[in-house]
């Protein structure tokens, strides 16, 4: 599965991005379906952990690998974060993706497993797995808040539009 087995080095997990260009899963209103294709070859996996920071904000940090609990505590330190004892990573994979509605492309960060265990069982799929491009990913919600749930459906993919292949 090469699409899932690509690793980064530490570096690449140790800030958050403020960048707007994320899909982030817990956006995707009931009722609501996104429809978006892989980009690449290429996978982000790590663990990503939530602090609460100064001014009733929260902070969050990366780790390549699962951090113990004395990285967590420096992690909130270098953040200006607070480390508390509920404080847990947990883990998250992230790809680039072409967001049709949005017509750009956005990285796909979740750690949701009824996004995960179904994302994994169409990429190992043998066709999908050859070739992940010529296929298209369906997201979308039902409930809210921690009664959110997520579904995924593939479908062929559309006929990649010069605009996908641009971005």
């Amino acid at each position: 599965m090469p699409l899932l087995s690509k690793r980064i080095h530490k570096e690449g997990f140790a800030k958050s991005s403020g960048s707007g260009n994320y899909l982030n899963p817990s956006a995707i209103a009931e009722g609501e379906k996104v429809r978006l294709t892989i980009l690449g070859d290429e996978s982000l996996e790590g663990y990503e952990a939530w602090f609460d920071a100064p001014g009733g904000k929260r902070a969050s940090a990366r780790f390549a690998d699962e951090p113990t609990e004395s990285d967590l505590k420096e992690r909130a330190k270098e953040l200006g974060a607070r480390f508390t004892s509920d404080t847990v990573a947990r883990p998250f994979m992230a790809f680039l993706i072409y967001n049709y509605e949005l017509e750009r492309v956005q990285l796909f960060q979740f750690g949701q497993t009824s996004i995960a265990g179904p994302l994994i069982e169409y990429l190992s799929d043998e066709e999908i797995e050859a070739e992940p491009a010529l296929f298209d990913f369906i997201v979308s919600a039902k409930g809210q808040g921690r009664d959110k749930r997520y579904q995924i459906a593939s479908m062929p993919g559309r006929r990649r539009k010069e605009a996908v292949d641009k971005a």
